[in-house]
């Protein structure tokens, strides 16, 4: 996992002040695999969140947050935040889900 100790922490602390303690944050895409240079960042986040206004906002501050965070200045986030909607999701979701690494 090509992901410092406090780029680790910087996302555990973000996640679960925007969405509470029980929200679990994964590290899915390129940056899994210590082999590979580069690349973006890719999140997978669940939370138990109901509302699609509310959750869509908490991402939106999560994202601030990381960007505004020194252990993260300067990179590409992507975030991929599910709550308790229902559903279709995009097969994406299920591969993040699948193959994310838990911070």
């Amino acid at each position: 996992m090509r992901l410092t100790p406090a780029q680790i922490d910087t996302v555990k602390a973000a996640v679960a002040r925007h969405f509470g303690p029980a929200a679990r944050v994964a590290l899915f895409g390129s940056r899994r695999d210590d082999d590979r240079r580069g690349g973006d960042f890719d999140f997978y986040t669940e939370t138990d969140l109901t509302d699609a206004d509310l959750l869509f906002d908490r991402k939106l501050k999560l994202l601030a947050d990381l960007h505004a965070s020194p252990a993260f200045a300067d990179e590409k986030i992507d975030l991929l935040v599910r709550g308790q909607l229902p559903g279709p999701w995009p097969p994406i979701y299920d591969i993040a889900r699948r193959e994310g690494l838990p911070l």
